[in-house]
């Protein structure tokens, strides 16, 4: 049998984007770098004085999670990423409090497991959204961007992490 190149040319983007479909970070890695939108102020932490800024994830990869109070889910991912970060140093983790305050922010930690508690100190507030969560196209919670050290965005995660994402941060 015999196919014409135009019949080839058509599987070979089929075959392709059905390749890109079902394996998200050969998307990324095949697409140009797209680059995290930073906050154009820094964003104040919730507790210290540190902010969060570029220089705030430079691991080899960073996990930045969106998070407010009333988002159910939002605990468990903490929980999950601080215990996957706790047994991979090399990865980074930043959280990002959309909650309306910081007041508001701090009172979720309040009845939290250890683990999720220990998520404070890496929680930063960005009340409005407007500075780092709208330009970064979040749109639902829990959210996460997965950054390289040069901010380029390796995944997003909109939800909860599955296991195939948990790997795939453990293996890079």
């Amino acid at each position: 049998m015999f196919l014409s190149k135009k019949t080839i040319r058509i599987l070979a983007t089929i075959t392709f984007g059905w390749l890109l479909l079902s394996d998200p970070g050969l998307a990324a890695s095949s697409a140009s770098a797209e680059k995290v939108k930073l906050p154009k102020t820094p964003l104040p932490g919730l507790v210290g004085s540190s902010a969060f800024s570029g220089d705030t994830a430079k691991k080899s990869l960073t996990v930045i999670q969106f998070w407010a109070s009333w988002c159910t889910g939002c605990g468990t991912v903490m929980g999950q990423m601080t215990d996957l970060i706790g047994k991979n140093p090399k990865l980074g983790y930043v959280t990002i409090s959309l909650d309306e305050s910081k007041d508001v922010a701090m009172k979720f930690f309040s009845n939290k497991e250890e683990k999720t508690k220990s998520a404070l100190n890496v929680s930063y507030l960005d009340a409005s959204g407007a500075g780092f969560a709208e330009p970064n196209g979040v749109e639902s919670l829990p959210y996460l961007i997965i950054v390289d050290k040069s901010g380029a965005v390796v995944r997003r995660i909109k939800g909860h992490p599955t296991k195939s994402d948990l790997d795939f941060l453990v293996k890079k």
